[in-house]
């Protein structure tokens, strides 16, 4: 029996939609619509940026590779350096690399990996190898769990009552140290 309420509501009115208006469905969906809008431009502005600064620097590298070395002061020298599209050889010779679409400075692990310091020199690492007394012991384990599984098992396979997998594998370590 439904005990009986003083106020009554339909139940359809919290299923379909929300009776005070505090979850109105298009106006989340504006909402959305403005976020992804503005992630739009913010990423469309970046990517101008990043445009820029890559011509400038294009600019920079044309300018430098025209002119001499010993004609350059310090601070042009210094910029030179610090252009990633500009290479300065050891030779003082300047050249500008080919354009790439990112300005991504290399970490310190691509350029530990092109110095080529660590990079192995035409010798193999040599392996380890196995101890006959592990070998040994794993297949006298192997032995002492097919036991001690056929004693803790019924016929059907499955546990007898009371008894554990942790059961299972005390038997096996019982019966290796009685094996050694």
């Amino acid at each position: 029996m439904i005990p009986l309420v003083e106020y009554s509501f339909d139940y359809d009115d919290f299923r379909d939609r929300d009776p005070r208006g505090l979850f109105d469905e298009r106006e989340f969906m504006r909402e959305r619509d403005l976020r992804d809008e503005i992630a739009r431009e913010r990423a469309l502005m970046e990517r101008d940026r990043i445009d820029d600064e890559m011509r400038r620097a294009a600019e920079e590298a044309s300018k430098l590779e025209q002119t001499k070395v010993e004609e350059l002061s310090t601070e042009a020298i210094v910029e030179a350096i610090n252009n990633p599209l500009v290479s300065v050889a050891s030779d003082g010779k300047i050249s500008s690399r080919p354009r790439r679409r990112t300005m991504r400075r290399p970490s310190g692990r691509d350029i530990i990996r092109r110095s080529g310091q660590f990079a192995m020199q035409g010798f193999d690492i040599p392996m380890k190898k196995p101890r006959k007394k592990n070998k040994k012991h794993c297949k006298n384990l192997s032995q002492c769990l097919r036991q001690a599984n056929a004693e803790l098992r019924t016929k059907k396979g499955s546990l007898r009552k009371g008894k554990t997998q942790a059961d299972i594998m005390k038997r096996a370590q019982r019966l290796l140290r009685k094996m050694k």
